[in-house]
């Protein structure tokens, strides 16, 4: 009788939320999504690369529902969108958009600090694999990879938002 009681105040302990944060693991948000002047170069960049854009009804980034955003491994998801965008799409001639040359480096430090949390994660590739599929069918829509390549980077604000609210300082993951 007394392990059951001592079973339920166990089992009471840990659903009371107080074990939470104990059995979760800590990860602190990378700097450069919580700091306004990188925010500031993103977006300005994001707008440039949006007023060369005529094409306002096309999105190439998946849209998250604001639920699901600060649920499971949703982080691991942008950071795996994150790694496409440093690896793909960034490449282009940095004199064509302000202040990328100042956004990739805090980029790449967004994608290496969460790297550690994200590379043993199987994560649902739905959101990579739509995101990819997106932007092929936009370059071949517009005929023009490089147009592609503007949308997308004019969406930067877009996933940049979109791990700032995904990568909180702990997270299940």
């Amino acid at each position: 009788m007394k392990y059951i009681a001592l079973l339920a105040v166990i089992c009471s302990y840990f659903l009371s939320g107080i074990a939470t944060p104990v059995l979760r693991t800590a990860r602190h948000r990378p700097r450069p999504l919580d700091n306004s002047e990188t925010w500031n170069n993103v977006i300005v960049m994001a707008k440039h690369a949006q007023a060369r854009d005529r094409d306002h009804e096309t999105r190439l980034i998946p849209e998250i529902p604001s639920g699901k955003l600060k649920a499971g491994n949703v982080c691991c998801i942008n950071a795996r969108i994150l790694d496409y965008y440093l690896s793909d799409i960034l490449h282009v001639d940095q004199a064509e958009y302000p202040r990328l040359h100042l956004v990739k480096p805090d980029l790449k430090r967004v994608a290496r600090d969460l790297e550690p949390h994200c590379k043993s994660i199987q994560d649902d590739k739905e959101y990579l694999q739509q995101f990819t599929q997106n932007l092929e069918r936009a370059g071949e829509m517009y005929k023009n990879k490089l147009t592609a390549t503007n949308k997308a980077i004019g969406e930067t604000d877009i996933l940049f938002h979109y791990l700032y609210e995904s990568c909180t300082s702990t997270d299940d993951a």
